[in-house]
C-alpha cells in the first residue's frame, strides 16, 4: 500500500497522539444428629457472624473447633450460599472443605465442582476441575480460584456465553480473570467454533456493563463497493480508556483502516478521537472520480465539565475531500453532510444561559458561516417585583465570516464579513379575565448593529419594534360513559377544547433584509402584521393502572393558521387586503395501547391544494408482530413527491424472524428502496442476513451477533446500516 508523504505524516502523528492518550488516561458438645432427612441447625458464632449448617447429619467437635455435615448439606454465611454432599467447617478460621456435588453461590457468580476448599469469611478458595457461572459467561477449567471478594481466576480453561454442556463456541485461554458484573480478562486466547480454532488473540477484555462484542465482522456486497468485509476489534484498557481498531476491505476500493479511542480523564474531560484512512485503487480513483489516492478523515469530540454549571465542547472534523463521507459513511452523510468544527463554552443557570462559540471552517471545499467568535446571553422570563409583569431578553455579538466554496467554480468569490451586535428585549403582562380567559399582552424591541451592509458601504443600525397579545382559554365537558365497546375500555370521557390566538404587529425594519448579508434567520426579519389562530380538541378517558385509574389521551386534533393583513400608514386600521395563510392540521390517535396513528397536513387556503401530507400507522404486538405504514406527500414548484413507506416484522417461532422495509414512489411507480432480512436464533448467536435494493444499488450483508453482546460498534454500524423507525423515511 502506497501513501503520499503529507497524508502519511498526518496519519502517523495522529496515531502517536492516540497512543499517548491511551497510556496517560488508564491507568457446642459432640452429640448425635437427628433422624434421616431431619435438618439440624448449628450456629457457631465467630467474631462477625455465625456459620449456619444444615444437613442429614451434622456434628460439632468443640475441641477441634469444627463442624462436620453429611448428606444434602447447605450453608449460608452472609451473602454466600453453599451446598454439597459432605463438608468440614473450621469455626475459628471459617475454612470449609467441601466434597461431592459442590456449589457455591454469591452475588454475580457461582462455582461448581467435586471438591472445593473455601474460606467463608474472606471469600477466597479454589476448586479443581470446576465450572463457574458469571452471567452472561459460563466457564470451566482445571483449576478455578477466587482470589478476592469479586475476582475469579481460571487456569487452562475456557469461557463462553453458550449454556449448553457442549457449547457451540468457546474461548480457550491459559488464564482468565472474571470480575462479576464488571469485566472478563483473558490472555492468549483461541476462539473455537465447535472444535475448530478460528481466531487467536493475545488479549481479550469484555466489559459486562456494555453490550458490544470484542470482534465484529460484517461481510456483504454492493454494486458500488463490490464484495466487502468490515471488521472492528475492540481494545480495552479500563472503563476510561477503550476503543476500536477497524480493518475494512472493499473489492472496488481496496483496504481501509482506522482507529477510535474513547477516554475519560475525570479531571480534564472525556471524548472520542477517530481516524479512518484508505488508499484507493489507482485505476478506479483516477479514471472515475479524479480524486487523490489517499482519502481519510480525522475526528475529535471532547467535553469538559467546568464549575458553575459550565460545559466546554470541542468538535473537530478534517476530511481529505468533499465526497469522502458520502462514499464510505453514506448513512452518516444523509444525517449531516457537512461536519462541523467548533468550540462551545456554555453556562446554564435557572434564570439564564450564556455561551461563547468559535466556529471555523477546516475543510475548504465546504461553504461555511464562521463565527469568530459569537457570544450569546439569553435571560428567561423573569417576574418583576412580584407583579404580573415579566421580562426576557436575547443578546449576542458575533463576528461573521461567510466563506464560499471556490473549488469547482470559475469565480473566486471573496468571503462576506461583518460584525453584528443584536439585542432583543420583551416585556409582557400575564392577566386572567372573567376567571377563564388568559391574556398576555407584550411589546418587544430589537436593535441590531452591522459593521457593514451588503454593499460594503457603511455600518448600519436596524431597529425593529413588535407589539402583540396572546389569548387562550379552555373548555371541557365530561360524559359519564363506561363502556368496552370495540375493546376501547372507556371509563368516563372528557372532551377538552383549547382555542388560542396570538396577534403580532411588527413595524417595518429600518433596514430591508435585501441590504444585509444573510448569515442566519435574524438577518431575514421583515414586516409582519397578523394573527396566529389555533384550536385544539382532545378526548381523554380513564383506564385501570394497578390499583389506580390513569388518564389516557384517545385523540388529539390541532388546527392552526395565520391571518395576515396590512395597516394604513400612520393608522392602526386594516387596508382590507387581509388573507389567511396555510391551514395546518395535526392528528394523534391512541385508541388502543397497541395502535397509534399520527398525521399532519398543510393545506393552501387560497388554492385549496395540499402542500404536504404525512400519516403514520404503527401496530405492535410485543415482539411477535410489528407493522408500520406511512405516506409522504409534498408539492413544490418543481413538482410533487408522493411516497409510501412501510416496515413489518414477524416472529415466526422461537428460532426464526423475518423483517421487511419498503419505500415506493407513487409518481414514478417505482420502488425506491426494498429491504428483506431473515433472523435465525442460533442459541447463543443471532444470525442476520439482509438484502437491500436502493434505486439501482444492490447490497447484501451477513451479520452474526452474540446474544449476550448484540450491539454493533458505532463506527461499523454507520458504515453499513441504520434501522429506520416503522413506516419512517431513512
Amino acid at each position: 500500500m502506497c501513501y503520499t508523504g503529507v497524508t502519511y505524516e498526518i496519519y502517523m502523528r495522529y496515531i502517536r497522539v492516540l497512543l499517548i492518550l491511551a497510556i496517560i488516561v488508564p491507568q457446642i458438645p459432640a452429640q448425635p444428629a437427628c433422624a434421616f432427612q431431619e435438618d439440624l441447625l448449628k450456629s457457631v458464632k465467630a467474631s462477625e457472624q455465625p456459620v449456619v449448617v444444615k444437613g442429614d447429619k451434622v456434628e460439632y467437635f468443640r475441641d477441634q473447633n469444627k463442624v462436620v455435615g453429611e448428606g444434602s448439606v447447605s450453608i449460608t454465611y452472609g451473602d454466600v450460599a453453599l451446598s454439597c454432599d459432605k463438608i468440614t467447617v473450621y469455626t475459628d478460621t471459617k475454612e470449609a472443605i467441601c466434597e461431592g456435588n459442590v456449589k457455591i453461590t454469591q452475588p454475580g457468580a457461582s462455582m461448581e465442582g467435586d471438591k472445593i476448599n473455601y474460606n467463608l469469611s474472606e471469600k477466597r478458595g479454589y476448586a479443581l476441575n470446576s465450572e463457574i457461572k458469571a452471567k452472561p459467561f459460563y466457564g470451566a477449567a482445571k483449576r478455578v480460584a477466587q482470589t478476592e471478594d469479586e475476582k475469579f481466576e481460571l487456569e487452562d480453561g475456557y469461557i463462553t456465553t453458550c449454556d449448553l454442556e457442549k457449547p457451540h463456541y468457546r474461548i480457550r485461554a491459559k488464564e482468565v480473570q472474571i470480575f462479576p458484573d464488571k469485566k472478563i480478562v483473558a490472555k492468549h486466547i483461541t476462539f473455537y467454533v465447535g472444535n475448530i480454532p478460528v481466531l487467536y488473540m493475545p488479549l481479550y477484555v469484555q466489559p459486562l456493563i456494555e453490550k458490544k462484542p470484542e470482534v465484529t465482522v460484517v461481510p456483504g456486497r454492493t454494486s458500488e463497493w463490490g464484495y466487502y468485509a468490515l471488521t472492528a476489534w475492540r481494545y480495552y484498557f479500563n472503563d476510561d480508556s477503550k476503543g476500536y481498531v477497524y480493518l475494512d476491505y472493499r473489492e472496488k476500493k481496496g483496504l481501509a483502516e482506522g482507529i477510535s479511542y474513547s477516554y475519560d480523564t475525570k479531571t480534564l474531560g472525556n471524548g472520542v478521537a477517530q481516524i479512518y484512512y484508505t488508499h484507493e485503487n489507482d485505476d478506479l480513483t483516477i479514471t472515475k472520480t479524479g480524486q487523490a489516492d489517499d482519502r481519510w478523515r480525522i475526528q475529535e469530540r471532547h467535553t469538559i465539565r467546568l464549575p458553575e454549571d459550565t460545559v466546554c465542547t470541542l468538535e473537530f472534523n478534517k476530511l481529505s475531500d468533499e465526497s469522502f463521507i458520502k462514499d464510505y459513511f453514506y448513512r452518516e452523510y444523509e444525517e449531516n453532510p457537512i461536519p462541523d468544527n467548533y468550540v462551545l463554552v456554555e453556562t446554564t443557570k435557572p434564570n439564564y444561559v450564556s455561551s461563547l462559540l468559535v466556529r471555523k471552517r477546516m475543510n475548504d471545499f465546504f461553504e461555511v458561516v464562521e463565527r469568530l467568535p459569537e457570544y450569546k446571553l439569553e435571560v428567561f422570563n423573569q417576574q418583576l417585583w412580584g407583579t404580573n409583569f415579566y421580562y426576557s431578553s436575547r443578546n449576542s455579538i458575533t463576528n461573521f465570516i461567510k466563506r464560499y466554496n471556490n473549488y469547482y467554480t470559475q469565480e473566486d468569490r471573496s468571503p462576506d464579513k461583518a460584525l453584528r451586535i443584536d439585542n432583543f428585549y420583551k416585556f409582557s403582562y400575564a392577566a386572567k379575565l372573567f376567571n377563564f380567559l388568559y391574556v398576555t399582552p407584550f411589546v418587544t424591541t430589537r436593535q441590531t448593529f452591522y459593521s457593514m451592509n451588503r454593499w460594503k458601504e457603511r455600518s448600519e443600525l436596524r431597529s425593529i419594534y413588535d407589539e402583540g397579545v396572546d389569548i387562550s382559554t379552555k373548555f371541557y365537558r365530561v360524559f359519564d360513559i363506561n363502556s368496552n365497546f370495540m375493546g376501547l375500555d372507556m371509563h368516563r370521557l372528557r372532551h377538552i377544547i383549547t382555542p388560542s390566538a396570538t396577534f403580532l404587529h411588527r413595524h417595518q425594519p429600518t433596514i430591508s433584509p435585501d441590504n444585509l448579508y444573510q448569515f442566519d434567520e435574524i438577518d431575514n426579519i421583515d414586516y409582519y402584521n397578523g394573527f396566529t389562530l389555533s384550536l385544539e380538541n382532545k378526548l381523554q378517558t380513564k383506564r385501570p393502572d394497578g390499583d389506580a385509574m390513569k388518564t389516557v389521551d384517545l385523540a388529539t386534533l390541532i388546527v392552526s393558521t395565520d391571518y395576515l393583513f396590512r395597516l394604513k400608514k400612520n393608522f392602526f386600521e386594516s387596508k382590507g387586503d387581509g388573507k389567511f395563510g396555510d391551514l395546518n392540521f395535526k392528528l394523534e390517535l391512541r385508541p388502543y395501547s397497541w395502535l397509534s396513528i399520527d398525521g399532519d397536513m398543510v393545506l393552501d387556503y387560497k388554492d385549496h391544494n395540499i402542500n404536504s401530507a404525512n400519516i403514520d400507522l404503527y401496530v405492535h404486538k410485543g415482539e411477535k408482530f410489528v407493522l408500520g405504514v406511512g405516506q409522504r406527500y409534498e408539492s413544490t414548484e418543481n413538482g410533487t413527491t408522493s411516497l409510501i413507506t412501510g416496515e413489518m416484522s414477524y416472529l415466526i417461532n422461537s428460532k426464526w424472524k423475518i423483517q421487511t422495509y419498503q419505500r415506493y414512489d407513487i409518481n414514478s411507480q417505482k420502488w425506491e428502496e426494498q429491504e428483506y432480512t431473515v433472523y435465525r436464533d442460533l442459541h447463543c448467536w443471532l444470525a442476520e442476513l439482509t438484502y437491500n435494493k436502493r434505486n439501482d444499488e444492490h447490497t447484501v450483508w451477513l451479520l452474526f451477533k452474540l446474544k449476550a453482546f448484540p450491539d454493533v460498534p458505532i463506527g461499523l454500524f454507520k458504515t453499513t446500516y441504520r434501522r429506520p423507525y416503522p413506516g419512517g423515511m431513512r
